[in-house]
């Protein structure tokens, strides 16, 4: 089965891209600071905001992504077809 993108949901956060932003942000700034989980499911819903709007833009645009491989005695352009898990 294909890799899939995965936005995430507050009961399924693992394995997410918004879990990759939140490991991003933390890898910037260093460590978020402890809060309830009010704050940080708060965090979250923006982060699982960002990740569905990444992932709805790729996927309205993904003619725009082509991959081009170079076979030796010419090249073969192919486009993706972005497989999105709900």
């Amino acid at each position: 089965m294909p890799t899939e993108l995965y936005a995430g949901t507050l009961t399924n956060f693992n394995d997410s891209m918004a879990k990759e932003i939140e490991n991003a942000l933390t890898a910037l700034i260093g460590p978020l600071p402890s809060a309830p989980q009010k704050l940080v499911d708060d965090r979250r819903v923006l982060f699982i905001a960002i990740a569905n709007g990444v992932i709805n833009h790729l996927k309205s645009k993904q003619a725009a992504v082509e991959v081009t491989f170079d076979i030796g005695f010419g090249t073969v352009t192919a486009s993706t077809d972005i497989k999105v898990r709900p």
